[in-house]
């Protein structure tokens, strides 16, 4: 699972940009709790490479309790269910992009009720790529809408969590990311990322509520032992 997103760092996006030959001006606008619904910054591919605003998490019309339509928004696609879902099937082939963000966050939890916050960075890097799948808006619609890709979590991160975006640590994995067409090969992309690549920084539950914003968000917080 993916539910927080941290993009505070432009400076680092630009460097990760920079590194992998895109070149590209990222936003100015430090963002350290970006919630499904909100706009993310993702790079795209359409002859040339692009940056482009769409909303996180993808719609899906599901059938309300009154048998009325409702739209839910779905932030995150798994791996194991992206060539079969209904939802995610048809947009697979060829509508991925690369979300670039500083960091994301995990919640740790006791009962089903989250007891410690978790603010994860990629090791010896400032930003990192996050694989994603949009849908493209329809006519009079304002943006697209675009879903994480999760997949299952390697050994360090099941401490927090079963589930991981996935991240794409390499000029080669992105590009073929955007622009590979066999199918083998986009599953090949959809790894677990080694267990010494991630840092886990626990963060104080100012984090929680989404519309808390500015760098308390990430100020460290007590260690409760699990990385020590």
């Amino acid at each position: 699972m993916c539910g927080r997103v941290n993009v505070h760092d432009n400076e680092g996006v630009k460097q990760l940009l920079e590194a992998v030959n895109m070149p590209l001006q990222p936003s100015d606008d430090p963002r350290f709790n970006i919630a499904p619904t909100q706009s993310l910054e993702v790079v795209k591919f359409n002859q040339d490479l692009t940056l482009e605003s769409m909303s996180w998490g993808v719609s899906l019309t599901v059938k309300g309790k009154q048998g009325q339509s409702v739209n839910k928004r779905v932030p995150n696609a798994r791996d194991d269910t992206v060539w079969s879902s209904y939802l995610w099937r048809q947009l697979i082939p060829e509508q991925r992009v690369l979300i670039p963000v500083n960091g994301f966050y995990e919640w740790r939890r006791e009962n089903k009720k989250p007891v410690q916050a978790y603010y994860i960075t990629l090791a010896g890097s400032k930003a990192m790529f996050l694989a994603g799948i949009f849908k493209e808006s329809k006519e009079g619609d304002r943006t697209s809408e675009v879903s994480i890709i999760t997949t299952a979590a390697n050994d360090a991160m099941q401490h927090v969590h079963d589930r991981m975006p996935v991240i794409l640590s390499s000029q080669n994995e992105a590009m073929a990311w955007l622009k590979e067409s066999d199918r083998d090969s986009i599953t090949e992309l959809m790894q677990t990322t080694r267990n010494n690549t991630l840092v886990f920084m626990p963060v104080s539950d100012y984090v929680n509520k989404s519309s808390n914003e500015g760098p308390q968000c990430i100020q460290a917080s007590r260690i409760d032992g699990l990385f020590d």
